[in-house]
């Protein structure tokens, strides 16, 4: 995570993916900045959505926006507005080995006010080199999970909305509800008004009220591993051991009930 400050000063030198809209992004965005989608990067068809296309044809695409191992990638989005796809996109690299792709607090707009150049040209045709070096400390499986329903040293972390947390399907579910045990905390409920992010005070306090303590293995899901992608990255940032589900309940839910075990009480 870097504050508007420090990705401003780090921009001559980086790669900038926006993750809004592709409408909003071709009417002004930074310069040099390419659009992205968490969807480019993932698998298309349900109920695996939300996993990762395969390494090859992710490093493929990932070069085609001029990525690099060693160059930093800023990720901005609109922070009130979007569904955490930056974090997505941060998570992504970091699992793929990424040491330097970063979070802007506050997103496009609070690098905008802070007079980074702006404009709405095309954007450019670099092209990178990068190696997969893949961390598994930030991906959690599905079988990791069913290994671990009743381990005391994992939490289950429900970044969605109270309505799904409590049972509905909005999103293409098989089942609703969620997975036994797991604790809830909307991951808007991490950013203030505005969308910046709360303080690291305010983070471990709504975190330790949830009772989950930093020697805690933290595994985050939603429907698709977006907005949990985020709040993985944000509690990485705090110093949690935390990680992602990316196939999360669109997966989850299309197993038998008897081995992906969903509750809504």
């Amino acid at each position: 995570m870097l504050t508007p400050g420090e990705a401003r000063a780090l921009l001559p030198n980086s790669v900038v993916l926006d993750t809004r809209s592709r409408s909003v992004f071709y009417r002004e965005h930074i310069n040099g900045s390419r659009s992205v989608s968490w969807e480019e990067f993932s698998v298309p068809n349900l109920p695996f959505r939300g996993n990762l296309l395969p390494p090859e044809a992710l490093r493929k695409k990932l070069e085609s926006y001029g990525i690099d191992n060693n160059q930093p990638v800023l990720v901005v989005s609109e922070s009130k507005n979007n569904w955490g796809e930056d974090g997505r996109i941060v998570w992504m690299l970091r699992a793929l080995g990424h040491r330097s792709a970063f979070l802007v607090d506050g997103g496009y707009s609070s690098l905008k006010q802070l007079g980074a150049p702006v404009s709405n040209q095309g954007e450019p045709k670099t092209h990178g080199s990068f190696q997969i070096k893949a961390d598994p400390k930030l991906t959690a499986t599905s079988s990791e999970i069913k290994s671990n329903l009743k381990n005391r040293k994992y939490v289950f972390l429900d970044t969605r909305e109270d309505r799904e947390f409590l049972g509905e399907t909005p999103y293409g579910e098989s089942r609703g509800g969620h997975i036994p045990g797991a604790k809830h905390l909307y991951y808007k409920n991490l950013l203030h008004d505005d969308g910046s992010l709360l303080s690291s005070e305010e983070i471990s306090e709504k975190i330790k009220e949830l009772g989950i303590g930093r020697e805690t293995i933290i595994v985050t899901y939603c429907t698709g591993g977006i907005r949990s992608a985020w709040m993985t990255v944000v509690l990485r940032n705090e110093g949690y051991n935390a990680k992602n589900y990316a196939g999360s309940m669109w997966e989850w839910s299309a197993g038998n009930e008897k081995d992906y075990p969903l509750t809504v009480k």
